[in-house]
């Protein structure tokens, strides 16, 4: 057991790191002493390193928390890290042995860049719940899926355009028909799980303010405010 100042020292932080990090509820040691003084294991060790490692990578402190609630997701960015880093080596021996650069290295790179900034600034729109339940579903999703479910998404898109450029009631069959597709293509990611679906309901209720340096490709595939009106109109959620 160490107390704050021994504890602060051994780690290599001030106190006040400590105070302000307990106050966020990023660390805050189980125990105390008769006298109620903070006691801190090796174990809150530990949890401090994985906390200021996310800090050196640039990740806001109040997106820690959701992070450290779920070491999948901190897996997951450890990985694509380590993808983004072997695409780098494998273009850098390319380009050592090779008169021509192949620019399909490095579209990857970019591709594997694009994905770890998606995933993290989606991260503050899902409850640590609902991140956990998105990890433990990807291992059924595969590029083949991906494919299919872009294509099905972007005729339903089309579908609901034609709906209301006809000036089909949302209430009407057709509308709720429409509404029951979007909520079943909708089920393929969310799986039902109730955290998920509203971690995405922020998510496309926030458009205006995602990041202007996204992937274009993430904002082409978002469906549009005027097409989510019409679907919550349909599920008289609106």
């Amino acid at each position: 057991m160490f107390r704050i100042q021994p504890f602060a020292k051994l780690a290599n932080v001030t106190v006040r790191t400590l105070h302000h990090y307990d106050r966020l509820g990023l660390l805050t040691p189980a125990l105390r002493s008769a006298r109620g003084y903070r006691l801190y294991r090796m174990e809150d060790l530990a949890q401090l390193e994985r906390i200021l490692v996310l800090r050196y990578l640039g990740v806001p402190l109040k997106e820690i928390a959701a992070l450290l609630a779920t070491g999948a997701v901190l897996r997951e960015r450890r990985d694509g890290i380590d993808r983004v880093l072997k695409a780098i080596a494998a273009a850098q021996r390319q380009l050592e042995t090779a008169k021509e650069p192949d620019w399909s290295l490095y579209k990857s790179i970019l591709k594997e860049i694009h994905m770890q900034e998606y995933e993290n600034w989606t991260a503050k729109y899902f409850s640590p719940e609902a991140q956990q339940a998105i990890e433990e579903r990807k291992h059924l999703w595969s590029p083949e899926l991906q494919a299919k479910t872009t294509a099905d998404w972007k005729q339903m898109y089309a579908d609901v355009e034609s709906a209301i450029a006809r000036c089909v009631a949302p209430t009407s069959d057709e509308g709720r028909a429409l509404a029951a597709r979007w909520a079943k293509l909708a089920g393929g990611f969310t799986g039902g799980n109730a955290a998920v679906v509203s971690g995405l309901r922020n998510l496309y209720a926030d458009q205006a303010n995602w990041p202007a340096n996204l992937d274009p490709q993430v904002k082409a595939n978002a469906p549009k405010p005027e097409l989510t009106a019409f679907i919550s109109a349909a599920r008289g959620t609106c």
